[in-house]
């Protein structure tokens, strides 16, 4: 744990509703992955992940989005987080394209 905080990742994670109870019992999320642009931005208003490159768009099959992933997990290893406590994975739904707005 990071400074006695329990930590979290957020696959397949929507509008981040889902995590919604984690932030409440003070939970940090590493990393929130999500396909479709515009719910990572609703996730972005609710302050859901303390650092901007938190928020991953893409599908998670794809090198790029994997990779952005094992980056934040890194990225928060640095700091002294050692271990993820929660790994989130909910149902994924449509099939649409990020947006690069």
């Amino acid at each position: 744990m990071f400074n006695k905080i329990p930590t979290y990742i957020s696959l397949f994670s929507s509008a981040g509703v889902g995590c919604y109870g984690f932030k409440e019992l003070g939970f940090e999320c590493i990393v929130t992955n999500e396909f479709i642009n515009k719910r990572l931005e609703i996730q972005k208003i609710n302050k859901k992940c303390k650092y901007e490159n938190g928020y991953i768009c893409g599908d998670i099959k794809d090198e790029y989005a994997k990779n952005k992933i094992l980056e934040q997990i890194k990225f928060y290893k640095n700091l002294g987080n050692d271990r993820v406590n929660v790994l989130i994975v909910t149902s994924p739904c449509q099939r649409y394209e990020c947006s690069k707005s």
